[in-house]
């Protein structure tokens, strides 16, 4: 039986407060997956975020890094989008020709998705952000790609659509 494997699509403490507990993982078994720029910039960096580099301790032996786009198992691969975060990562799930994206925190809102201008607070390289929101909507208005954000409301998957300016994300 193989161990489950969670991914980690960034390590800001909204995305990985489940990860331990107690100074315990959460999942003993588990294998955590998050892109290297990450971890090197809140874990093992020469500036580490203290609280996130604690809260991750109990689970550092249990961390696969990946600094590439890759095929992290079959159906999902993992691309680097860098900007709310060094190793922020976008979930491609797919199967066949179908597919769908999941954000992470590339986008807060669906307001990010309808101007690549708008920006959370906690973006550590806004114009990085920015640029690869401005390259998220123009592929997701081209091909009509489901997305979905866990900071969206109703946690659902949604399509962006040319259609309407006032309704473009549904």
């Amino acid at each position: 039986m193989t161990s489950p494997t969670w991914l980690l699509t960034h390590l800001h403490g909204d995305h990985t407060g489940w990860t331990t507990l107690e100074d315990r993982p959460v999942f003993p078994n588990a294998t955590y997956r998050c892109h290297a720029a990450d971890w090197h910039h809140f874990v093992d960096g020469p500036e580490p975020d203290r609280r996130t580099a604690s809260k991750l301790a109990p689970i550092t032996g249990q961390v696969e890094l990946f600094d590439t786009d890759r095929t992290l198992a079959p159906g999902i691969d993992a691309r680097h989008t860098p900007g709310h975060t060094p190793g922020s990562t976008i979930y491609i799930v797919s199967s066949g020709q179908r597919r769908a994206l999941l954000l992470g925190d590339v986008a807060h809102s669906p307001v990010e998705l309808l101007d690549a201008g708008w920006e959370a607070v906690y973006d550590t390289d806004s114009p990085a952000a920015q640029a690869a929101r401005a390259r998220l909507i123009d592929e997701i208005e081209a091909d009509g790609t489901p997305v979905a954000s866990p900071h969206f409301a109703g946690l659902r998957f949604g399509r962006k659509t040319r259609a309407s300016a006032t309704n473009n994300v549904r």
